[in-house]
């Protein structure tokens, strides 16, 4: 999250990158998703960084130190 707002506000930022894409786990464990359109994201609206934790998805899913989930996507994100 942290990384879209300043993405936002910088004049010469040109591309957002992520290893993952926002479903599945990393669109759960948010109140409310991170939005995108055509390939761009949209920068969330709300107070602070814009996004909210869902703790229930948290506490259901612990810190497995065995399970890096690094993986890169099998396609372009568009």
């Amino acid at each position: 999250a942290a990384n879209i707002q300043l993405s936002a506000c910088s004049p010469n930022f040109l591309i957002l990158e992520g290893i993952q894409r926002w479903e599945g786990f990393h669109a759960e464990i948010l109140k409310k998703p991170i939005l995108w359109d055509s390939g761009y994201v949209i920068p969330p609206t709300e107070p602070g960084l814009g996004v909210e934790l869902n703790e229930e998805v948290a506490l259901a899913n612990p810190y497995n130190d065995s399970a890096l989930h690094l993986e890169m996507a099998d396609a372009p994100i568009l």
